[in-house]
């Protein structure tokens, strides 16, 4: 087992301020050297010794025995154990949990995952991170015969003394989060489904329930702790690598491992809200549309109140369930803003009060484990328009698809409200590239699960189609946008690419700044990069 592991000059770079960019990793670095100022003598370690300038013949080998040896067998699972199994059959999507890793690494603390990331240079062993697991496509938070890792161990939920923030690990889902919360009187800009990561949805952007008056959970982030790629730990805060900072806003895996999110905490007695799913036959599809697009327009009018509409086939009725929420309790008496739907009679109702936690519980029902998956998202300018041709192209294509077993596709329509952009531009700005001036905009996203493998093509040609005739309907009516949210990214999407040239270059620099090697782009080469969508289409 490692002995001593101080980070002296490591655990030091949170404090540099802004270091110039040059020095940040010197040319003449030397990963052999950083690992031995972590106590890992690399000429002990299996596989290792002797290593010199010679390639490791079987790198991932060499580094998994390595990490056993450091490590202990109980922190570092090999294929064919019941840790290992437990571990893979575990993701969200079945896609991500067929892919196999050489073996799976649950690091115990910081200096842990430092070290991860060098032996990884070191052997040029491909790695991946696993916080909540949810992406849908293969790779996004495992890796095909490398090292996934897993943040497991990473469950730190601290308020601080002043309650004005709260520290998050990554190896929370967002309900641990919550049921911390809920009692203290406090929330957070998290995820609205129980079981999503903490890392992931925030990395991304992070839509929640509270995002119209708060911003996305990137834009409520006041530090974030990241391993870099040479190793080192520093605090990324508006003044401290401000660059860093900024890209992490929304720029996903690309700069960094992130070990823990500094949060500013959000008032909320009793951890209540409002929420919940009314229902609605094909007959009120019209008022529905209309309901949406008004919730949307008129959101500054009332912040605290938020959509969706999901378009579904079910029991052979054409159906809308619009999940109506509301920031403070008690939104069917007091959200006049929701007046029109409540002037259609819904088939069924679910709304009432209820915590956060409870809440996210309920929305995780509809997100069944287990099953393959797929996401597909596209932005447009708010505009009822679209909004209906969209809805009317999904049930046209739907029949596609009905004969494939377990399937469930559904049109989903959320607001990308003007008061949310304009929270973005806090403590210098975010990475994804909108502007209020531009909004609102209908973020509207396909999401499907089904059983088998055999079905994934048809199923895939069936999303891009849809996606396709849809944008194409945007182009024609003027109102197409570039943005892709990336948390609904589909693995054929170059997210990044829709942030916008300007933003495009500057995360590239900021790369090449803190990972002059690349190695977050190579030997990370899971979920959205910089330069390419995670599959070639």
């Amino acid at each position: 087992m490692i002995a001593g592991l101080l980070l002296s000059a490591f655990a030091l770079g949170g404090l540099c301020g802004t270091a110039a960019a040059e020095d940040f990793e010197p040319a003449d670095f030397n990963v052999t050297s950083e690992l031995l100022k972590l106590g890992v003598d690399v000429s002990k370690l299996p596989g290792l010794s002797g290593l010199g300038g010679r390639d490791v013949s079987a790198p991932c080998t060499a580094a998994c025995k390595s990490l056993s040896a450091l490590y202990g067998d109980n922190a570092v699972y090999a294929q064919n154990t019941t840790g290992y199994g437990a571990f893979t059959s575990a993701y969200w999507s079945s896609i991500q949990s067929e892919v196999d890793p050489l073996c799976i690494f649950k690091p115990a603390k910081v200096a842990d995952v430092s070290v991860l990331v060098l032996l990884s240079r070191l052997t040029q062993c491909p790695f991946a991170f696993k916080s909540g697991g949810h992406a849908a496509f293969a790779g996004a938070s495992s890796v095909e015969g490398g090292i996934t890792v897993s943040f497991e161990n990473f469950k730190d939920v601290t308020v601080s003394r002043d309650r004005k923030t709260v520290k998050i690990q990554p190896g929370n889902n967002w309900v641990d989060v919550y049921k911390v919360l809920d009692p203290q009187d406090l929330t957070v800009t998290g995820g609205r489904v129980a079981r999503v990561g903490t890392g992931g949805l925030t990395l991304g952007g992070g839509i929640s329930y509270f995002s119209n008056i708060y911003g996305w959970a990137c834009d409520n982030v006041v530090s974030y702790e990241v391993v870099t790629a040479s190793g080192r730990v520093v605090h990324a805060t508006p003044t401290a690598f401000p660059k860093l900072y900024w890209a992490l806003r929304g720029g996903g895996n690309n700069f960094g491992i992130v070990t823990s999110f500094t949060f500013e905490t959000i008032p909320l007695p009793k951890g209540q809200m409002w929420g919940g799913t009314r229902t609605y036959l094909e007959s009120n599809f019209e008022g529905v549309v209309d309901a949406f697009a008004g919730v949307i327009a008129n959101s500054p009018s009332d912040p605290n109140a938020g959509i969706w509409v999901a378009w579904i086939l079910k029991y052979g009725l054409k159906l809308a369930a619009t999940e109506l929420y509301y920031a403070k309790p008690d939104g069917a008496a007091n959200a006049t803003i929701f007046n029109d739907f409540k002037a259609m009679t819904p088939i069924a109702d679910t709304t009432k009060s209820r915590n956060v936690s409870e809440y996210s519980e309920a929305q995780q029902s509809t997100n069944p484990y287990g099953l393959r998956e797929v996401y597909w998202c596209m932005t447009v300018k708010a505009d009822a328009r679209i909004a209906r041709v969209a809805r009317d192209i999904y049930y046209q294509e739907r029949p596609a698809v009905a004969n494939i077993e377990g399937a469930g596709p559904v049109l989903i329509f959320q607001g990308i409200t003007v008061g949310q952009m304009q929270k973005m531009s806090r403590n210098g700005g975010n990475a994804l590239g909108l502007d209020h001036r531009d909004g609102p905009l209908y973020l509207i996203q396909i999401a499907c699960w089904w059983k088998n493998a055999a079905d994934d093509e048809a199923i895939y040609a069936f999303a891009r189609k849809v996606m396709d005739r849809i944008a194409a309907e945007a182009t024609a009516l003027g109102v197409q946008s570039d943005y892709i949210y990336m948390n609904y990214g589909s693995r054929f999407q170059n997210v990044i690419a829709g942030y916008g040239a300007d933003n495009v270059n500057k995360l590239r620099d900021i790369a090449r700044q803190y990972d002059p090697k690349a190695v977050f782009q190579t030997l990370q080469p899971g979920h959205f990069k910089l330069d390419r969508a995670p599959v070639s289409s």
